[in-house]
């Protein structure tokens, strides 16, 4: 298996260093272990109550990360990318939209994106914007951009891989404070965490990985590496103080 240096791959505990991810990686990871997948392959799933992460199949694990990074660039980084406002249409933002009125669970819609080939378009296109993000702004500016958002118990686990950027709010502990550059961080290790998932279906399929990933970021968890076939914490909101 090809080798992956872990170096540069997780936030710097020195928050001098100011370095962000290469989100380049998970495309090419992903095209690296999707490669000469059947579509049996692709789309095998288990929908049994005891075995969540498998309930999203390998082609399922590619579109997931297509429509996070374009969402989360959208809802995030739009101000950044867009300051004229000219926010373009890879998508139809509104099908797409996370919450009550989401017409899509988390993914991208089938009809149009379900192939290999549109998946990764439109997943490069998502992480074109986040490198934008990364190289054009100031870590001063990312560090300066902040929200506060619902905890759950999901976010109160990963936050902990974080040295810094992420927080529970002093003063309100079921909300989560998060500075721009922590979320980025973050976005980089539940794609990669989507990576470590399609390897985990190829193993259970008898087929090998081509990626040998480093241990880094949400991947130190057991839920995330797959040291357990147990439901990580789930998206439900943390009970009012």
């Amino acid at each position: 298996m090809a080798l992956v240096d872990p170096a540069f791959l997780e936030m710097p505990e020195d928050p001098t260093v100011g370095a962000m991810p290469y989100y380049q990686h998970l495309i090419e990871w992903a095209r690296a272990e999707t490669e000469n997948l059947t579509p049996e392959q692709l789309d095998f799933h288990d929908d049994s109550p005891d075995k969540e992460w498998m309930w999203w199949s390998i082609r399922r694990q590619v579109s997931h990360m297509a429509w996070d990074a374009l969402i989360f660039s959208r809802r995030r980084c739009a101000e950044l990318l867009w300051p004229a406002g000219d926010i373009p249409t890879p998508i139809i933002w509104e099908d797409h939209r996370l919450g009550s009125g989401m017409k899509y669970d988390r993914m991208l819609d089938k009809e149009k994106f379900w192939e290999l080939p549109d998946l990764f378009g439109r997943l490069q296109i998502g992480t074109d914007y986040l490198h934008r993000v990364v190289t054009e702004q100031s870590i001063e500016t990312l560090r300066g951009t902040r929200e506060a958002v619902h905890g759950t118990p999901f976010w109160s686990y990963v936050i902990g891989t974080l040295p810094r950027g992420a927080s529970h709010d002093i003063e309100d502990k079921w909300f989560i404070n998060y500075d721009l550059e922590g979320s980025l961080w973050m976005v980089f290790y539940e794609q990669l965490s989507h990576v470590r998932t399609i390897q985990r279906f190829k193993d259970h399929l008898g087929l090998e990985s081509v990626i040998d990933l480093p241990k880094v970021g949400y991947l130190r968890l057991p839920h995330y590496w797959g040291d357990t076939n147990e439901s990580g914490p789930d998206m439900s909101r943390l009970p009012e103080s």
